[in-house]
């Protein structure tokens, strides 16, 4: 369970982080800016790492972005360190592909099953 303040520093986090991929800050030829939606920072309890879980528009070329979002890190965590936040360092950023969106998919395709709308119905 997620304490206050990590809800809050998490979501500080992420406002940031798109902040930074809108704005000329991160400028990478593979990754259109406006096609990354930061869906969810989870903190670890002592504010350190910062795992960003994020997922490019229409799931196109996750790999490259992942990639591209890994090697550039730097950039991100120098943003973060500029903006001033209100703690005493700069958490350690790990960027994560956001498979919930495949996961819904899935089971909305397994719940518009002929067998398994069937079976609801009884």
């Amino acid at each position: 369970m997620e304490s206050q303040r990590q809800i809050r520093y998490a979501e500080l986090i992420r406002t940031l982080i798109s902040d930074c991929l809108f704005k000329e800050d991160f400028y990478n030829e593979n990754i259109k800016p406006t096609s990354i939606t930061v869906s969810l920072v989870k903190m670890s309890k002592d504010l350190k790492i910062a795992n960003i879980y994020f997922m490019p528009l229409g799931g196109i070329d996750k790999s490259n972005i992942l990639e591209s979002l890994k090697e550039n890190k730097f950039i991100f965590q120098k943003y973060l360190s500029n903006a001033k936040i209100k703690s005493k360092f700069t958490p350690k950023l790990n960027f994560f592909l956001d498979d919930t969106f495949d996961e819904a998919e899935k089971i909305e395709k397994l719940l518009l099953n002929k067998k398994v709308t069937r079976d609801i119905k009884k």
